[in-house]
């Protein structure tokens, strides 16, 4: 026979749902309490640094003497928080990379390239000049513009040889161009970490390059020096008269040889011909030839 139900059952069962929704009711409280504190801190820390745009616009690979070079070309404007370090004597070196892959079906990629090529612009407060150090080269620019322009436009710079690649391949090359923040002074570095305007870089910029089957083939060429032309050949000089040699006449023995002199010459030659034996002879057989007449009857 069944029991009739006691009140107090009734209670323990009143009890428990009561317990159960301010249970419920203090655990949203909570949960919504740290979602708001989450929110809060949130807004309270800085933003993220997040790098500057840097865009890629050209990217190409030419075979030159013998080896292969990058041609590449980038756009960016330098924001004012580094202008104004670059202006108080801080150093910023820009930094190309490239990479050189050949996938590989049974193993991981090959990476026969990888290298980087550092850029570095200073300001110098003297001259007001700005200047571009790479390698060994340093040029001097009036103008940040100019120098930028520099900086954004690689040309001639030999990525690799051709004992690097196999001709025939299809490779995957990539390059971009970043701010180096590890060269920077210590104080600067930990402030790039939060600031967006010292987080400058850009994408990689991909493209496929596919190596000539006819390097071997056909050589470098080598360029020949020019050959200087030939002066111009100067008029012949017209030709002199030619004056018949006179004989001078011979001295007395033992007198002392004079000085030639074309006039002492000429003096003597005629006086030679004025007394010479048959012009004198001439007169006296004239005079014997008319006595020889008028003797005659």
């Amino acid at each position: 026979m069944l029991s009739t139900p006691r009140p107090s059952d009734c209670r323990v069962t009143v009890d428990f749902a009561t317990g159960m929704t301010q249970l419920r009711t203090h655990l949203l409280a909570r949960m919504r309490v740290v979602l708001m504190l989450a929110l809060a801190l949130l807004l309270w820390l800085p933003p993220a640094a997040h790098a500057q745009v840097i865009e890629a616009t050209e990217a190409r690979i030419e075979y030159q003497d013998g080896g292969f070079e990058l041609a590449a070309s980038f756009e960016f404007d330098l924001p004012p928080a580094l202008e104004d370090a670059l202006h108080k004597g801080i150093s910023l070196y820009f930094v190309v990379d490239f990479e050189l892959t050949r996938p590989r079906w049974y193993w991981f990629d090959d990476k026969p390239v990888n290298t980087s090529r550092s850029v570095r612009l200073s300001y110098q407060p003297l001259t007001r000049q700005y200047r571009i150090s790479t390698g060994g080269l340093q040029l001097p620019f009036s103008r940040m513009t100019s120098a930028l322009q520099f900086i954004q436009r690689v040309r001639g710079w030999r990525v690799f040889e051709r004992n690097a690649i196999k001709p025939g391949e299809s490779y995957h090359a990539q390059v971009r161009m970043r701010l180096d923040l590890s060269q920077l002074p210590k104080p600067f570095q930990i402030n790039a970490v939060n600031t967006r305007d010292w987080n400058l870089a850009s994408d990689w910029r991909r493209f496929i390059y596919t190596v000539p089957t006819d390097l071997n083939a056909v050589p470098t060429p080598v360029p020949v020096p020019a050959v200087p032309a030939p002066p111009p050949a100067s008029p012949p000089l017209p030709a002199s008269p030619v004056v018949p040699a006179v004989p001078a006449p011979a001295s007395a023995p033992g007198a002392p040889a004079a000085a030639v002199d074309p006039r002492n010459t000429v003096f003597v030659q005629a006086a030679s011909a004025a007394l010479s034996t048959a012009l004198l002879a001439q007169p006296a057989l004239s005079a014997l030839s008319a006595l020889s007449a008028s003797s005659q009857p």
